[in-house]
């Protein structure tokens, strides 16, 4: 999946940055975004292949952008972000990524949804 667009959508300007350096390492190019609404404005405008969603953002829940993510791109990788382990599994991600993450664990991630 290298040289693919992802769209980096967490709350945390911290997150939204390492995430877009990491990206830029192993060769995506990426935007990022602090919430739902934003991703969703986002996706009519530019096309995305990837999206890295946090899971506790305030405007709206991950897993919700999720579903709208498919309904409207269901060719479109999502993986869930989130820094502990969800009690329930959700459907509307491809994989899970637990923060603290490498960089090779990211790579494997994404690769792994390719």
């Amino acid at each position: 999946m290298a040289g693919k667009h992802v769209l980096v959508v967490d709350d945390e300007s911290s997150v939204r940055d390492l995430l877009q350096s990491l990206l830029r390492r192993l060769g995506y190019t990426s935007q990022a975004v602090a919430g739902g609404g934003e991703a969703l404005g986002h996706m009519e405008k530019a096309s995305f292949d990837l999206f890295l969603v946090d899971f506790n953002m305030p405007e709206m829940k991950g897993d919700e952008l999720a579903r709208e993510i498919k309904k409207r791109k269901p060719e479109a990788a999502v993986i869930l972000i989130t820094g502990t382990e969800p009690a329930r599994a959700f459907p509307e991600f491809d994989r899970l990524l637990l923060k603290p993450f490498s960089l090779s664990q990211l790579s494997d991630t994404i690769s792994s949804v390719a």
